[in-house]
């Protein structure tokens, strides 16, 4: 008999709907008031300035870590876009085929000093 009765206190609506800390609904947010326009003290550049900050600061973070940072001496998933990048870096450094070629032709003709030309 005690267990019927203990399970038909718990199981009634009554002691799964109980509300231990408030009996009553909480109150409604009040609305601002039209004269009070919520003024800030900071000054308007502020907001500004921190949105261009990050827009700066996170992807120059994620090129850091993408291009800079060492994760060691291993394989790792930003070793294709290192190396694409190096391969970018010393392409623009140097000279492709056709300018090295030209660059022997004139290391192989003369050159005449002004010197030379006037007398």
């Amino acid at each position: 008999m005690l267990g019927f009765r203990t399970a038909r206190i718990l199981l009634s609506r009554r002691a799964l709907s109980r509300r231990h800390l408030s009996t009553e609904a909480p109150p409604a947010p009040r609305p601002m008031p039209k004269d009070e326009t919520g003024d800030d003290f900071r000054p308007s550049w502020v907001y500004l300035g921190s949105r261009l900050v990050s827009w700066v600061v996170i992807p120059g973070t994620g090129l850091y870590s993408i291009f800079f940072y060492d994760f060691g001496d291993h394989e790792h998933v930003f070793q294709p876009v290192r190396r694409w990048g190096a391969d970018t870096v010393n392409g623009f450094f140097s000279l492709s085929s056709s300018e090295k070629r030209l660059q022997l032709e004139d290391a192989s003709t003369p050159q005449f000093s002004d010197s030379e030309t006037t007398a």
